[in-house]
């Protein structure tokens, strides 16, 4: 006995002809890729991806150069703000970076986006109280963000000048241990 009780009908010739014509457009003919370089200046083009890297969205990007959806999405992929920081943030950094942007009252929406976390990571981490020496050591978040995707090289793009280093890893690697309780219950509670 058959579990499935519906009558499988045969295909009519011209549904398989219509069948083989669909496949063999689809196996002769490839998806045609952006044209938007074709209409560009090279200007342009650098603008487009110092735009991604500094993490602009596709959007916008779409509006202030005139170009299609596919090339600016093609271009944040190649262009990936993640790969050209100078210096990856801790989850400590991060912190203190959104108790700042809460001083400023900037919506957590925003704020992920700046930090590329989610929205209900900047909630876990605005509770944290960062560590006072880390807070007052670290530069305002958006001189931080534009250091770590800034075209020219910066010496330290997080701390002030004559930071202890050695106390801040020993901060950073304290916090770690500290924040690591907080987020497996948050992710439980989800």
């Amino acid at each position: 006995m058959s579990i499935i009780t519906t009558e499988v009908k045969a295909l009519t010739p011209e549904e398989e002809a219509m069948i083989a014509a669909l496949s063999d457009k689809l196996a002769t003919s490839k998806p045609r890729p952006p044209m938007d370089e074709k209409k560009l200046t090279t200007d342009q083009i650098v603008q487009i991806k110092r735009a991604c890297v500094m993490g602009h969205s596709a959007k916008a990007i779409c509006a202030a150069f005139k170009v299609s959806l596919a090339y600016a999405l093609k271009m944040k992929r190649e262009y990936n703000p993640v790969k050209y920081q100078k210096a990856v943030l801790t989850l400590p950094e991060k912190a203190v970076m959104i108790q700042q942007m809460k001083a400023d009252n900037l919506p957590d929406s925003m704020i992920g986006e700046m930090l590329g976390i989610n929205i209900k990571t900047v909630e876990t981490l605005s509770r944290v109280n960062p560590a006072k020496y880390l807070a007052d050591q670290m530069l305002p978040y958006d001189v931080v963000l534009a250091n770590l995707r800034a075209p020219r090289y910066v010496a330290n793009p997080v701390y002030k000048l004559g930071t202890s280093m050695t106390r801040v890893r020993k901060i950073i690697s304290a916090g770690r241990k500290e924040l690591r309780p907080v987020i497996i219950s948050s992710k439980r509670a989800a």
